[in-house]
C-alpha cells in the first residue's frame, strides 16, 4: 500500500467507524425489515453449503452473518467498528476487529469472499483496495459477491421510488458516507466498478427496481497465470 493511499485510509477509517459507532444500536432495527428480502437472495446466489469456508468483509452486527452460518458456512467476518461487531458477537459469530485494505490472510484462503453496502461508502481507492484483497485471498476455484447499488437498466416507477429511498437513506447517515455514496453512483455504481477488476462475470441479479445488483464473480484466471 503506497504511503498516499496509507495515509488517507487512517484518515477516512477514523471518520466511518465513529459514523457506525453513532448506529450500531439502532441499525438493525432501521435496516432489517427493508432489507431481509435481499439477505435470503444473497444466501441463494452465494450457494452456500455446509463446510464452505467464508469473509464476509464490512460485517456489521452480522445480520447477513448470521444467515451465513445458519446455512452452514465456515464464516468470518471483519470489521472496524468496534460498536458493530458488539452486536453481532451476540450472534455467536466469528468475527474480527481490522482493515480489509490489509488482510492478514493467505492468498486463495475462502472459498467465497463477499461485501453488502459497503462499496458505495468509502474513497475509490480504499474501495479498490478492499476488492483487490478479496480477490487476492479467493481461491481459484472460488467466487467474489459483491452487492451495492446500481443504475437500473429502465426505469419505472417502483426503480424511481427505490432510488429515492435509498437517496434518503444515505443522505440521512450523511458525512463522509454520503460524499462517497454520491461519488459512486456518478461514477456509475456497481457495474462499472467491477469493469475495472480482473474478474469475470458469473451470475447478475438485481433487486428493488434494479437499484442494487447481487453479482457473482470469478477470478479472470488467464491473468492470475500471467
Amino acid at each position: 500500500m503506497s504511503l498516499k493511499l496509507y495515509k488517507k485510509v487512517v484518515i477516512l477509517r477514523g471518520m466511518a467507524v465513529e459514523e457506525y459507532n453513532k448506529m450500531a444500536s439502532y441499525y438493525d432495527t432501521v435496516l432489517e425489515p427493508i432489507l431481509w428480502s435481499m439477505r435470503r437472495k444473497i444466501i441463494k446466489v452465494g450457494g452456500i453449503y455446509p463446510g464452505m469456508k467464508m469473509l464476509e468483509v464490512a460485517c456489521g452486527t452480522g445480520s447477513q452473518g448470521k444467515r451465513f452460518n445458519r446455512a452452514g458456512a465456515e464464516y468470518t467476518g471483519i470489521d472496524l467498528s468496534p460498536a458493530m461487531l458488539e452486536v453481532a458477537q451476540k450472534h455467536n459469530l466469528t468475527c474480527i476487529h481490522g482493515d480489509a485494505t490489509s488482510l492478514d490472510d493467505v492468498s486463495e484462503t475462502f472459498d467465497l469472499t463477499t461485501v453488502t453496502l459497503a462499496l458505495h461508502e468509502v474513497d475509490p481507492e480504499i474501495r479498490e483496495a478492499i476488492a483487490r484483497e478479496m480477490i487476492r485471498v479467493t481461491k481459484s476455484s472460488g467466487r467474489i459477491l459483491l452487492v451495492d447499488y446500481t443504475i437500473p437498466l429502465k426505469l419505472s416507477p417502483y426503480s424511481r421510488l427505490a432510488g429515492k429511498s435509498i437517496h434518503f437513506i444515505e443522505k440521512l447517515v450523511g458525512g463522509s458516507h454520503y460524499r462517497n455514496y454520491l461519488r459512486f453512483m456518478k461514477s456509475g455504481g456497481l457495474s462499472a466498478f467491477i469493469s475495472s477488476l480482473d474478474v469475470e462475470t458469473v451470475e447478475t441479479h438485481y433487486i428493488f427496481g434494479g437499484s442494487i445488483g447481487i453479482i457473482l464473480l470469478r477470478k479472470n484466471l488467464v491473468l492470475s497465470v500471467k
